[in-house]
């Protein structure tokens, strides 16, 4: 984590704001803070005035810096799925970049005719052909302009910088990645169950080979989901014995809903520590979302470790 700052990393769901904050002191990284705060009422992005997302935003990050201000002067947020739309599309490396861009921006319209994509951020994942997908793609997550000016409005508000901003599986990942070596070993899947949405990563010795996101209508339907996906397809070589191990995380994830679906599905999901490798300070020991609910922070810690 060469050329790190201190860095406060921040989840946004509909019922409550979640921070982890990571320090560095004399060459020495050290997580800060482990905390969250519930919002007076459901906040709702995509409805929602700019007014009352600020507002309940604010309120939540108040009460958590009135427990321990933040020492942090940089932060960045994890937002959830339904903000976010993604497509895993074939990918012409001979494009320039911003032509690539505007190919994406046209796959998404057709893809999602119901949303502008005039305002849209959009980045991608280069995935080169491999022993999983035989050809060129790409990873393509759009996200709305407008939201990312409403939590750069708040850390102006607050002094603050704002770095990144991801989705909230995609942060979990980089806290999978730097606590758990088996998570760069072989074939790897992981799964992120939050609110009505359920998102599926299979990765290949480190590096993502294919990323779905799925609504929910109830618990219920996340097995058959998960069978769907680990079935072999056309141009989609996938075996569950292939598999070298599997990951879950989830905000209230409990251990008997992972145990349930571990059994079900005859697949031995991990509940990983996002904090595992990280020296604490003293005081978060008493703390339980570090002691006991670790694995519900696993965005926020995500987001906080990143450095580019």
């Amino acid at each position: 984590m060469t050329g790190y700052e201190n860095h406060a990393g921040f989840t946004i769901s509909g019922s409550k704001l979640q921070v982890v904050e990571i320090n560095n002191h004399e060459d020495q990284f050290y997580l800060e803070n482990v905390d969250e705060a519930y919002f007076n009422e459901t906040l709702n992005f995509e409805k929602d005035k700019e007014t009352k997302i600020s507002a309940l935003l604010q309120g939540a990050f108040n009460e958590i810096i009135l427990r321990k201000p933040l020492r942090a002067n940089s932060i960045s947020f994890t937002l959830p799925f339904e903000l976010f739309h993604t497509a895993q599309l074939p990918f012409d490396n001979t494009l320039l970049h911003q032509d690539l861009i505007e190919e994406f921006r046209w796959e998404l319209s057709v893809l999602y005719p119901f949303v502008s994509t005039k305002n849209m951020v959009i980045q991608y994942i280069e995935i080169e052909k491999n022993e999983i997908i035989p050809y060129n793609s790409a990873l393509v997550i759009g996200l709305q302009r407008k939201y990312l000016q409403v939590l750069n409005n708040f850390c102006v508000q607050n002094k603050l910088k704002l770095k990144f901003v991801d989705n909230i599986h995609f942060a979990a990942e980089k806290a999978l990645e730097l606590n758990s070596p088996a998570a760069t070993a072989g074939l790897v899947l992981s799964v992120y169950i939050f609110n009505k949405y359920l998102s599926i990563i299979f990765s290949h010795n480190g590096k993502p080979v294919h990323f779905s996101t799925i609504p929910l209508n109830d618990a219920s339907e996340i097995p058959g989901h998960i069978v769907q996906a680990i079935t072999p397809k056309e141009n989609f070589n996938i075996k569950k014995e292939k598999i070298a191990s599997a990951f879950i995380t989830g905000d209230g994830l409990s251990n008997s809903v992972v145990q349930t679906l571990s059994d079900t599905l005859d697949i031995d999901f991990i509940q990983f520590n996002p904090f595992e490798k990280l020296k604490a300070q003293p005081k978060l020991l008493d703390n339980k979302f570090y002691s006991e609910q670790f694995n519900s922070f696993a965005p926020a810690a995500g987001i906080a470790y990143r450095i580019a």
